[in-house]
């Protein structure tokens, strides 16, 4: 089960840090720092990379029929998506 879930956290941290690269190709990330409302926070790669990771995890969990605590997998596949995407800017 163990290995279940790192598979989990792997595959969902890799599609996350692929999302995130097409999103930055596409101006999306960018288009996001100039129309955001002004209550959100500014551009957070990890963040954006933890609340991909949470709905992919989310949607693998109903998908599934996994255990609703493997969402919970979504914080290390942030972590994950943050390493593979290699952002050069520190937010």
């Amino acid at each position: 089960m163990l290995t279940q879930l790192l598979s989990l956290v792997v595959l969902v941290g890799l599609t996350a840090a692929s999302l995130l690269l097409c999103f930055e190709k596409w101006g999306w990330l960018q288009a996001w720092e100039v129309y955001r409302p002004w209550w959100l926070f500014k551009r957070c790669d990890f963040c954006a990379g933890f609340w991909l990771s949470g709905l992919l995890c989310a949607a693998a969990v109903v998908a599934l029929r996994l255990p609703w605590w493997w969402v919970a997998g979504a914080l290390p596949a942030a972590a994950l998506c943050r390493a593979a995407a290699g952002f050069s800017r520190v937010s």
